[in-house]
């Protein structure tokens, strides 16, 4: 079968489509995580942001940095497009939480250019959000499982099967 993502956006939409959209009070629920509204916001950020990284990383894998560029800047305005509508990110600025999306970046690298596995990132977002207030610390591992859970990073990397840009 020949690659299907020919352009920047499709192959930023068919990584779109596989991103948790938001994190709901009953998913968060179902977790056994309590939380307000606001701090379901500050894990949907979060959560954002680690998918964000792991998109990055299967990019960089296999796709020249101009190629990335192009990908990770379509998704970004969809994801701005997106923000308070699909995502649930009313009344936060989209234009700082990318800022914040490049130092998590580096953080996650540093912890795989040391040799760390996908749960080691995981478990830094869990500890980001639990330094933040979002979550308490005995909820540490109820979240790491929903991170797990929410975290396609297998499928991120199926995606570049299909992306052969043109032009």
């Amino acid at each position: 079968m020949s690659p299907s993502l020919r352009t920047a956006a499709q192959a930023a939409e068919a990584f779109y489509a596989l991103m948790p959209h938001g994190v709901s009070l009953a998913t968060l629920e179902e977790y056994g995580i309590d939380a307000s509204p606001e701090k379901a916001q500050q894990i949907a950020r979060e959560l954002l942001s680690v998918n964000l990284y792991w998109i990055w990383c299967a990019l960089k894998a296999r796709l020249p940095d101009k190629d990335c560029r192009r990908v990770l800047g379509e998704l970004q305005q969809r994801l701005a497009g997106a923000w308070e509508s699909e995502l649930g990110l009313g009344g936060q600025n989209v234009d700082t939480y990318f800022v914040e999306v490049e130092d998590r970046r580096a953080a996650y690298d540093k912890i795989t250019q040391e040799g760390g596995p996908p749960v080691v990132v995981l478990s830094e977002t869990a500890a980001i959000l639990e330094s933040a207030s979002a979550v308490r610390a005995e909820d540490r591992q109820k979240l790491l499982a929903l991170l797990l859970d929410l975290v396609p990073v297998d499928e991120y990397g199926g995606v570049l099967e299909d992306i052969e840009l043109t032009g």
